[in-house]
């Protein structure tokens, strides 16, 4: 059985383990939160695996090193001491050496290892995305603050207005919408907001961007088909959308087919729309694998006639190019996919 199916397989056993050595070795820090505690404690190391199990798989370890990093900014947020994750990795180490093999457990120990180095580095201090001298600075502090009290109504109502004033909506996309979901993600991370809030901005940003489509969809057609997807269990959906959204934009047929998007489906809409492009996203640095797998489908069924690009959150500052995944390309936001796509069709 290979390491990152052993550990996929294994998580809920492996993270009792790992968080009953912690407890045994911490009580200090852990027993104050009670039994309520250790299950999430529980939970929290069962989520740490397939990050260190893709990375394994990839060979990639900056999928691990940026999770560790990420793992360190929210339990500082949350007043948790380093010393807590830095004795996760090491149980984790402990644990891993008494059920995998010699040679197994010394690969994992490569990326534990690596981990451990993040956590010697300090944390990054975000700043936020939004300032007002920025293009729709003051739309964008106005529109997120009033997501941030909950009033989707009112955030909704300032955006029609902005554009039936005249602002252009890919404007609003890319300096408002964009904007504000960086924010909303700093602040969550920064232990400002709840998960709950959080949720409720993306939703209520998309029930808004849904109301601009009489001005998206009006656009001339330019007779180019795009299908845009997130791949797998990957449930963070509101960056393809806005890709889909920018390609309408500029003239192209999108068929939009969400999140969590089984590769059959893409492969089927490609073939029932005859695209001339596919946009895939992946968040989740543990769906990496999974991207890989869908493209090499892809290009088993239509070879290079179809272009491919690739984009989202977890692909950043990770080892692997858009070359890797055998992808015609790679593109950071909305704006630069059209402009990849655009580019690719006359190449």
């Amino acid at each position: 059985m290979s390491i990152k199916k052993k550990l996929i397989s294994n998580a809920s056993e492996l993270a009792e383990q790992i968080v009953q050595l912690q407890y045994e070795k911490q009580p200090e820090i852990w027993n104050k939160y009670g039994e309520r505690g250790k299950k999430l404690s529980v939970r929290d190391a069962a989520y740490h695996l397939p990050f260190l199990a893709e990375a394994i798989e990839t060979g990639d370890k900056a999928i691990f090193t940026n999770y560790v990093k990420w793992v360190k900014k929210l339990f500082q947020s949350l007043k948790f001491p380093d010393e807590a994750m830095i004795e996760t990795l090491k149980c984790t180490q402990i644990i891993i050496e008494k059920e995998f093999s010699k040679e197994q457990s010394g690969i994992i120990a490569n990326y534990i290892a690596a981990g451990l180095e993040q956590m010697k580095k300090p944390v990054e201090d975000v700043k936020p995305y939004i300032k007002a001298s920025d293009p729709l600075g003051e739309l964008a502090l106005r529109f997120n603050k009033l997501l941030l009290q909950g009033d989707r109504l009112t955030a909704g109502q300032l955006i029609i207005n902005a554009v039936e004033k005249g602002t252009p909506v890919q404007d609003i996309y890319m300096h408002v919408f964009q904007k504000s979901q960086y924010e909303v993600g700093r602040l969550w991370l920064d232990n400002k907001i709840t998960v709950a809030k959080e949720h409720f901005c993306s939703a209520a940003t998309q029930q808004i961007m849904s109301q601009l489509y009489p001005y998206i969809f009006s656009t001339e057609r330019v007779g180019r088909k795009l299908v845009a997807a997130s791949v797998g269990g990957e449930l963070h959906e509101i960056g393809i959308r806005m890709v889909a959204d920018f390609f309408e934009m500029n003239g192209w047929d999108t068929y939009y087919l969400g999140a969590n998007t089984p590769t059959d489906s893409i492969l089927y809409a490609i073939e029932e729309n005859k695209a001339d492009v596919v946009g895939l996203s992946v968040a989740i640095p543990y769906q990496i694998g999974l991207l890989k797998k869908t493209i090499e489908q892809i290009r088993e069924k239509y070879n290079e006639k179809i272009k491919i690009l690739i984009g989202g959150y977890a692909l950043q500052g990770i080892g692997h190019t858009w070359k890797d995944f055998k992808a015609d390309g790679y593109a950071e936001d909305a704006q630069k996919a059209v402009v990849k796509a655009n580019n690719l069709m006359v190449s």
